[in-house]
């Protein structure tokens, strides 16, 4: 095994993704990881249970051992780890978060090292399908993996059982076929050729979906409109405004009721966001240029356009490169910033 990395989690943006990408790139590498103020400046620091089952997914994955410093068992709270990658790799996981903590999230810890590896994998994760500060399954599904298809993964998301807070009890199954990932390049938009709005009511009333669709056949033109009704989950309600371009790309952008907010303004929240990004005139908007920053690493090169860098995707720039030996810059372009690997 090579050398061992050592991880500060509260350097930059100081997030969970600090700790998913460092977890992935130890499967990748073959390499310790010893990872220090895992969330320190967070309301509640160190790991909490969604994190938790993010490290013990890495480690069932890569049959690896995951502990506190010195062996100890890894609890809620704590804010070191270590992982020691094994050998091999598992070709099922069943994992419950035991919370309504993010599958998405979870599974963002595992897919590219499942698909790094070249090996089949079908991993089912129980829990929270749609969670506010986190992609919703169709953003996986829709924005992410046709990226991930294009550099030659062969993947699927399917969706069985919708999960909101507070109770969870949603499940996503990733299959993953033996692949082998390859440099793209994402650089055009285009115009707009489909436009879609899916209002989501689990346990409150229906009229809010309607409200919150009612703003979207008023902002966008022709959209394809859905509403998703749940009596006996939740209570949760979230919108969802969705575009494809003409070069093949998509942008999904996810608000989330609260209480005393209008529906209205929930859906006019995911629209200017949309709207942000179709003014930017890029193809990768802000979420999905975290999310493709590992892939593209791990493939060795590519790039691709988004309109500026977050310190969420600075941060992530760094702990790949705290693993990878691989060139990373990047350009300002008149639309934005271009994102290039080797």
């Amino acid at each position: 095994m090579r050398l061992p990395v050592d991880v500060d989690g509260s350097r930059g943006e100081g997030g969970g993704q600090i700790l998913r990408t460092s977890l992935a790139l130890a499967i990748i590498t073959n390499r310790k990881l010893r990872m220090k103020r895992i969330r320190a400046g967070r309301k509640r620091p160190g790991l909490q249970p969604q994190h938790l089952a993010c490290v013990k997914a890495a480690a069932r994955l890569c049959n690896g051992k995951a502990s506190a410093p010195g062996g100890g068992e890894l609890e809620a709270g704590m804010q070191e780890l270590e992982l020691v990658p094994g050998a091999g790799m598992q070709p099922v996981l069943e994992i419950d978060i035991g919370t309504a903590g993010s599958t998405t999230l979870l599974l963002q810890t595992i897919i590219v090292p499942a698909l790094a590896s070249g090996l089949a994998l079908r991993c089912v994760v129980t829990g929270g399908t749609h969670n506010p500060m986190a992609p919703p399954f169709e953003f996986l599904d829709r924005v992410f993996a046709p990226h991930l298809r294009a550099m030659g993964g062969k993947l699927t998301f399917t969706l069985e059982q919708h999960g909101f807070l507070p109770k969870g009890g949603g499940k996503i199954v990733l299959e993953i076929a033996p692949s082998k990932l390859a440099p793209i390049e994402v650089l055009t938009a285009g115009p707009i050729i489909a436009r879609r709005a899916t209002a989501i009511v689990a346990g409150i009333p229906r009229h809010v979906a309607e409200r919150e669709i009612a703003m979207a056949e008023e902002r966008l033109d022709k959209p394809v409109c859905e509403i998703r009704e749940f009596a006996k989950l939740g209570p949760h309600n979230l919108f969802m405004a969705e575009v494809e371009l003409a070069s093949g790309v998509r942008e999904l952008c996810t608000a989330h009721g609260r209480k005393g907010y209008p529906a209205e303004d929930v859906a006019d929240d995911a629209l200017d966001m949309l709207e942000d990004f179709l003014e930017a005139g890029v193809p990768v908007g802000e979420h999905l240029a975290d999310q493709l920053m590992l892939p593209l690493a791990v493939a060795g090169g590519g790039r691709f356009r988004c309109a500026d860098l977050s310190l969420h995707a600075r941060t992530n720039l760094e702990t790949i490169q705290a693993f990878l030996d691989l060139p990373i810059r990047t350009e300002k372009h008149a639309s934005g910033f271009d994102v290039i690997f080797g």
